[in-house]
């Protein structure tokens, strides 16, 4: 490679950084098959890999009649940037058919929690939607 045939136009993805949530007081259990009682059952193979991309094929758990209202998504931004002023709805990434949760779209995940007590701290994962 030459000189010339360097670029230096790094562009970002054309979709952000986003990071969910599980609202608070919502019973989640980490298991292969839905739990009774659970409003959240994440599959356990979700949580074996630090990151990965999803397809919507895939099963990421289990939602009790309620849905997707138990997550809430953030935009990951820069901190002295204030833009909550945008609403973003679980349903613009995930869908929760028959009540098996998966992604609408393929997305890459980021894992930033794993156990119960964590992923209602922090939240469960990064995310953005990939081409």
């Amino acid at each position: 490679m030459n000189d010339t045939d360097a670029n230096d136009d790094i562009v970002p993805e054309s979709h952000g950084l986003y990071r969910l949530h599980i609202k608070p007081n919502t019973q989640m259990a980490i298991e292969n098959k839905p739990v009774f009682g659970a409003n959240i059952t994440l599959h356990s193979s979700l949580l074996k890999h630090d990151h990965f991309v999803a397809t919507p094929n895939n099963i990421l758990g289990w939602l009790d009649h309620f849905g997707l209202s138990h997550f809430s998504i953030k935009a990951e931004t820069n901190r002295l940037e204030d833009d909550d002023n945008s609403v973003l709805l679980p349903s613009q990434f995930l869908n929760a058919e028959g009540g098996i949760l998966r992604v609408s779209a393929p997305t890459r995940i980021y894992l930033i929690s794993k156990t119960p007590i964590a992923i209602n701290k922090n939240g469960l994962c990064l995310f953005t939607p990939v081409k």
